[in-house]
């Protein structure tokens, strides 16, 4: 992972002589991992590992946040439009009345 990062680097900044101190390399090392966690819903710190720095940290939050919001608002809206058809009348039933609280609640 060491090199991948001085490799990922050289080629993104187009230096072929890139040098990186120790502390930022050891942090992209450790921002990679922190990111690889994350995707099995895991973290550094849970297994007691160092973190990242706060800047690094921040990224990774921001990154998760944007990939929480990326998503296509068309497949919900058709998976509501062939869904709510099937619905039997208690289920719609209890539907209008979750809509109508929530309205009486919106209103207050």
């Amino acid at each position: 992972m060491y090199d991948d990062i001085i490799t990922s680097f050289k080629s993104i900044f187009a230096i072929l002589n890139l040098k990186l101190f120790d502390d930022e390399l050891k942090n992209y090392v450790l921002y990679e991992l922190e990111l690889l966690f994350n995707v099995v819903a895991s973290s550094l710190e849970k297994h007691k590992l160092p973190m990242p720095d706060g800047r690094l940290l921040s990224e990774i939050r921001n990154k998760l946040l944007r990939e929480e919001f990326n998503y296509n608002i068309a497949d919900p809206i058709c998976q509501h439009s062939s869904a709510f058809p099937q619905l039997n009348k208690c289920q719609l039933n209890f539907i209008i009345v979750l809509l109508n609280r929530s309205l009486k609640k919106d209103k207050n």
